[in-house]
C-alpha cells in the first residue's frame, strides 16, 4: 500500500483541527511528517529487495543509492546476500553470501558486511563475479529508513497501519508545539476556531495522544529477521 504526502498532509491538517491551514501551514504540516516518518522508520522500517550489478574488481556497493540520490544511509541493514543468475528466465539462484559476523574468524574479509549504508563484500566473491558480471546480480534483502517525500505528488510506501501512526505521531508532535508556544497555541485557538480549547484541556489530550502513539508504535514494532 502506498500514499502521496498530498493527501498525507490533508489527512494531518484535518487531525490537527487546522484544515485550512491557518496555524499548522503547509510547510510546518511537512516537518511534522518528516520528524513522523524518521520516528515510525526506526521501529517499523521499510522493508527492501535490491539488486546489485556487479562490477570487475569492485568490492564495495552504495545500498539504495538510486532511492536516496546516491547519499549513502547509515541506518540501511542488509539481512541477507545473494548471488543470481539474471540472463536466464527464470533467473537462477547461484549461491548465497554469508555476512562476516556469523564467520568463524574475525577478519573483515571473511564474509559481506555493511558500513556507513555501503555494502563490502570478501575478495573471494569479487574475484568470482569477474567473468559474470554481464550475467550475474548481487541480490539483498533488508531494511531502510523510509524515503523523504519533497513534493505533494511524491508516494509514501507505507501501509494504512503505518501511516495511521504517523499520523498518531504528527498530532503528539503538534500538540507539543503548542504547548511550547503561547503564540502558536493562541493562533489555533482563534484561528482553527478551537476557543472552547484551554492550555489544561490541551494538556489532557496529549496525554491521550501519547497513549494512543504508544499503543500504536508496538503494535507496529518490526521485529529484523533474516528472509
Amino acid at each position: 500500500m502506498s500514499t502521496t504526502f498530498g493527501a498525507l498532509k490533508t489527512r494531518v491538517a484535518t487531525v490537527l483541527q487546522d484544515p485550512n491551514a491557518r496555524t499548522f501551514t503547509a510547510g510546518l504540516v511537512s516537518e511534522l511528517i518528516t520528524s513522523a516518518l524518521i520516528e515510525v522508520g526506526r521501529i517499523a522500517p521499510e522493508q527492501f529487495t535490491e539488486d546489485l550489478t556487479p562490477v570487475a574488481n569492485q568490492s564495495t556497493y552504495a545500498v539504495r543509492s538510486a532511492a536516496f540520490s546516491a547519499v549513502a544511509v547509515p541506518e540501511i541493514e542488509v539481512m541477507r546476500v545473494e548471488v543470481w543468475d539474471a540472463s536466464l528466465s527464470p533467473e537462477v539462484f547461484v549461491s548465497r553470501i554469508p555476512p562476516a559476523s556469523r564467520e568463524y574468524g574475525m577478519a573483515g574479509d571473511s564474509g559481506w558486511y555493511v558500513w556507513g549504508g555501503e555494502l563490502t563484500l570478501p575478495s573471494r566473491i569479487v574475484k568470482g563475479l569477474t567473468d559474470y558480471v554481464s550475467l550475474y546480480v548481487i541480490r539483498l534483502w533488508g531494511y531502510s529508513p523510509y524515503v523523504m517525500p519533497a513534493v505533494d505528488a511524491d508516494v509514501i510506501s507505507i501501509s494504512s497501519e503505518v501511516e495511521q501512526a504517523v499520523i498518531w505521531y504528527c498530532r503528539l508532535e503538534a500538540i507539543d508545539l503548542l504547548l511550547a508556544s503561547r503564540d502558536l497555541f493562541t493562533q489555533w485557538q482563534t484561528r482553527s476556531g478551537n476557543t472552547d480549547m484551554s492550555p489544561a484541556a490541551l494538556m489532557n489530550q496529549r496525554s491521550i495522544a501519547e497513549q494512543a502513539w504508544s499503543r500504536r508504535s508496538r503494535a507496529i514494532s518490526r521485529l529484523r529477521s533474516e528472509v
